[in-house]
């Protein structure tokens, strides 16, 4: 049976910074399957993943998500426009967490069935508009999934801290225990692996943002070596 294949790369501009790639996942032919059979977490294809609203970390700017609905969105783009702007974007959950407010079922940027300008996100459908890339104006968390980051500190060498990023393919778990009720049309079967190219490169700048132009550029040059030596690398979700 094929097993996952990892790599670990120093930070050559952060010294007590280290980055772990699931290999497998990176040279793997997905792609997001939106609109073109995802069936979405919860049955309902039209909401995606994006049926519990977007959580926010510290690399989102809660302000400048509601400046852009103010200023740059609108109801022809926004099906829920109007709801944003009399009810806010936000709530909270019973564990304190902040996220986009959940309207009918689903994320309040999410466009539902048969709206003119267009099913999904509406700060995707914006940034295309724009000329801008998707990622442009998303919550970290949207931009980020199929891929996932953990940041754990361990003890190095010299006995000083260091920081090991792990980043991995978005698996059920990551959901936390709710998680295993999921249908992750991401991972349950191969609909979503019938991309043209490996993911490093269809996620380049998403994986640039996430550890930095040096780190990028080495590990895309051991995947280019590793897919040059011609045996399968296949990607399969644990357990």
């Amino acid at each position: 049976m094929p097993q996952r294949e990892w790599v670990t790369l120093d930070d050559p501009d952060e010294p007590r910074r280290r980055y772990t790639f699931d290999v497998s996942f990176l040279l793997s032919d997905y792609r997001c399957v939106y609109g073109a059979g995802c069936r979405g977490i919860s049955g309902r294809a039209v909401l995606g993943c994006c049926v519990h609203g977007a959580y926010l970390n510290e690399d989102d700017d809660p302000a400048a998500l509601e400046a852009l609905v103010r200023d740059a969105l609108d109801p022809e783009t926004m099906q829920f426009h109007r709801s944003a702007l009399r009810k806010g974007l936000y709530e909270t959950d019973d564990e304190g967490d902040t996220h986009t407010r959940v309207v009918e079922g689903g994320c309040i940027f999410a466009n539902r069935e048969g709206f003119a300008a267009g099913e999904g996100c509406a700060l995707h459908h914006l940034a295309v508009r724009r000329g801008e890339d998707p990622m442009t104006h998303k919550p970290t968390v949207c931009w980020q999934v199929p891929l996932h980051r953990t940041i754990e500190e361990k003890v190095g060498n010299d006995g000083g801290t260091i920081e090991v990023h792990t980043v991995h393919a978005f698996e059920r778990g990551d959901w936390g225990e709710g998680g295993a009720d999921f249908t992750w049309w991401c991972f349950d079967d191969g609909t979503a692996f019938v991309g043209d190219r490996p993911l490093f490169r269809t996620m380049e700048l998403e994986l640039r943002t996430m550890v930095g132009d040096a780190v990028y550029d080495e590990l895309a040059g051991y995947l280019e070596d590793r897919a040059a030596r011609g045996t399968t690398v296949r990607f399969l979700p644990t357990a």
